[in-house]
């Protein structure tokens, strides 16, 4: 008796009967692939998606420079109330007392 091996994978592979199968196959993916290529050149010629692709980088641009100023004034707060901490208890009036304010102008 012979021990066969059995990869978990062999089970759900698709059988093919016929040798001519896995060709149609082989050509349905280079005509999408062709067809694809041929769809985006040709609306790269067009006036509007050269301006939507144009607009995008710009925006792209745009949101990117404006999340590092965010995350880098967000740092520099961190840092100050950092070192507002480490100094002595008068800075830590002067933190309540922003929170305070903030507090007073964040009400309705």
């Amino acid at each position: 008796m012979a021990l066969l091996r059995f990869s978990p994978l062999q089970e759900f592979r698709p059988r093919r009967e016929r040798q001519g199968e896995s060709l149609r196959e082989l050509k349905a993916i280079e005509y999408t692939c062709g067809l694809s290529v041929v769809i985006v050149g040709l609306g790269l010629y067009s006036y509007y998606v050269r301006e939507l692709l144009a607009s995008l980088a710009l925006f792209t641009g745009a949101f990117f420079l404006l999340g590092l100023v965010v995350m880098g004034v967000f740092l520099i707060w961190c840092a100050s109330k950092q070192v507002a901490i480490w100094t002595r208890p008068v800075s830590r009036n002067m933190i309540a007392l922003s929170r305070r304010l903030i507090a007073a102008y964040t009400r309705p």
